[in-house]
């Protein structure tokens, strides 16, 4: 096998696919990335069983041939090479794999390519279609509130609910939720199924967000799912179990309403992050009153921060405080310029949402001080 590419091209596709590689793999050939070179694609794969990718980049192939190769090792010398291109071969040594580029050259073990376990087409009995931007927009606006604790798996994926022609996704941790949800072209029989957050994640990777054209197919059962778009086949082993009814802990009113620019809080609430660091669980208090809102936290070892921000303000003035990562996070993906923020009570989750977009909504419950 012998081919050459370019560097960007290659880097890209192993970023997405080194996702699906065994992190304690059973066998050392789930470690390894599949490669198989012929005519002008390279097809790159990667399988833990639980998630299996698949994707395919231009080359110039000399010399069909497929070979498997460490995961983590060729990704790291590829992104390190020092030339636009790339020249991978295995004519000189059945055991090695030789990648030069601009004058630097590394040469790895290799593993018998018959033996690694090829990513399958999982049977499925339902699909849809999306565009993939708009996918990639829900994603991006839910991923970051699923849980990181494994003792509850349901919690560490989205669930995606598709009821007519509308699908949403929904990702919480018990201590946050946040929804997102968009029409689709067709109507499609009402279902439910939770994805692993990390497949998603890798998939936002491979979606152009300027390709605004394009739609991916999701396929699925009650047990696996699969993405298809352009060069790229995702399958992934749904989370079992049942996804919490999530619709209970959206307030469906509010004492306080706020509106606020959106840049302005975002930098007022990264400043005064600095010093909520040192608290013992990230705390920072706002204080809506006097037409604004006033962002701050103490220290008792380090001292206090503290910054001021205009805001439209409707109802009562209200003093609650949040861990201030559950705020950083939701206003990274907020793409209005103002920000509606609808409280109750020092004790009750407040709802982030976007003026002019009923698709989305954020619950962030507070901290009690």
């Amino acid at each position: 096998m012998k081919f050459s590419c370019y560097k960007s091209d290659l880097t890209e596709a192993l970023q997405f696919v080194i996702r699906a590689v065994a992190v304690k793999p059973m066998t050392p050939i789930l470690a390894g990335i599949y490669l198989k070179a012929e005519g002008s694609m390279l097809e790159i794969q990667a399988n833990n069983f639980s998630t299996g990718i698949v994707t395919r980049i231009p080359v110039n192939t000399e010399v069909s041939g497929e070979t498997v190769v460490s995961g983590k090792r060729f990704q790291e010398f590829v992104r390190n090479m020092p030339d636009d291109t790339i020249t991978i071969s295995d004519e000189d040594s059945a055991n090695n794999l030789a990648i030069e580029s601009g004058g630097a050259s590394v040469e790895l073990l290799t593993m018998t390519a018959s033996d690694f376990p090829k990513v399958k087409t999982p049977e499925t009995d339902r699909s849809f279609k999306i565009r993939t931007t708009a996918l990639r927009d829900l994603i991006r606006k839910t991923v970051f509130a699923v849980s990181k604790d494994n003792d509850r798996p349901i919690f560490t994926g989205c669930c995606f609910e598709i009821k007519g022609d509308k699908i949403s996704l929904v990702a919480t941790n018990a201590h946050r939720l946040a929804l997102a949800a968009e029409q689709l072209n067709e109507t499609y029989p009402d279902s439910a199924f939770v994805v692993p957050a990390d497949t998603l994640r890798g998939l936002m990777l491979r979606i152009d967000p300027k390709d605004v054209e394009n739609y991916v197919t999701i396929n699925y059962s009650t047990r696996y799912l699969t993405f298809t778009f352009d060069n790229v086949f995702v399958n992934a082993r749904l989370i079992e179990g049942q996804f919490p009814p999530y619709d209970r802990v959206i307030p469906a009113s509010s004492t306080t309403n706020v509106k606020v620019d959106t840049a302005e809080f975002r930098a007022a609430v990264d400043f005064v992050s600095l010093m909520s660091k040192e608290t013992e669980y990230n705390t920072v208090k706002f204080d809506f009153a006097d037409g604004g809102v006033e962002i701050s936290s103490n220290s008792p070892e380090i001292g206090g921060a503290v910054k001021n921000v205009e805001a439209e303000i409707d109802g009562d003035e209200l003093e609650i405080s949040f861990n201030v990562n559950y705020i950083v996070d939701v206003l990274k993906v907020i793409d209005a310029k103002q920000i509606n923020i609808a409280l109750n009570d020092k004790y009750s989750p407040a709802a982030f949402t976007e003026p002019d977009n009923e698709n989305y909504i954020y619950i962030a419950t507070p901290v009690r001080t």
